[in-house]
């Protein structure tokens, strides 16, 4: 299984913060099988929001914000589908 950074911290969330969840998900397969289409999502969505927020600003100004709108961005994506409610007694953990 290759997951990028996102998937990598989606599921290194979830073991720590949403470990009921991740059991529900299945064997370890099936887990993999999850992530992976979830970094696929992730990616995505990065993507269009970028894009979606860049050409809400004047051309000449796109080019050097590309960095700090894809940044905000994930931001909102990783809120969307990375950081999920916190199963209770999870909370005190740190990552």
């Amino acid at each position: 299984m290759f997951l990028s950074r996102h998937g990598r911290l989606a599921q290194t969330y979830w073991e720590t913060y949403r470990p009921t969840a991740l059991a529900a998900l299945g064997p370890e397969q099936e887990q993999e099988a999850h992530f992976l289409e979830l970094d696929a999502r992730i990616q995505a969505r990065i993507g269009d929001l970028t894009e979606e927020m860049l050409v809400k600003l004047p051309d000449h100004e796109q080019v050097w914000a590309r960095r700090a709108v894809r940044a905000q961005a994930q931001e909102i994506v990783y809120d969307e589908l990375v950081y999920l409610e916190k199963e209770p007694g999870t909370e005190h953990r740190e990552m």
